[in-house]
């Protein structure tokens, strides 16, 4: 089968799992949300949660640390339009959130 058959589930690679499936409580994500929002993270704390997001990483760090929504990133004059979709882009920002309370813990257990 050729590539350009695939089905948009077959080749799709965001993570479209609620943040259940990543074990962070409403909570949880809210203190991690408001912690990116006013700054308590670091830059690099930031870019390491984005482990497996690189090409997406610039938008998702607009995204936590200015709490701005897809359409108002969707184009930004600096970083241009964002390379996925609303759906796509929600599941990779969860993804983040993930990554950062896995990070955080480690951190907080060393």
């Amino acid at each position: 089968m050729s590539k350009g058959n695939l089905s948009r589930t077959e080749n799709q690679g965001a993570p479209r799992l609620g943040f259940e499936a990543y074990n962070i409580s409403r909570e949880r994500y809210i203190e991690l949300r408001d912690g990116c929002a006013v700054g308590k993270y670091s830059r690099e704390t930031l870019s390491k949660a984005c482990r497996g997001l690189e090409f997406i990483e610039p938008w998702i760090i607009l995204s936590v640390t200015k709490s701005k929504s897809y359409d108002l990133i969707e184009f930004d004059y600096k970083l241009g339009r964002i390379p996925v979709g609303r759906s796509d882009f929600y599941g990779f920002r969860r993804k983040f959130y993930h990554n950062l309370d896995v990070l955080l813990k480690e951190e907080r257990s060393a």
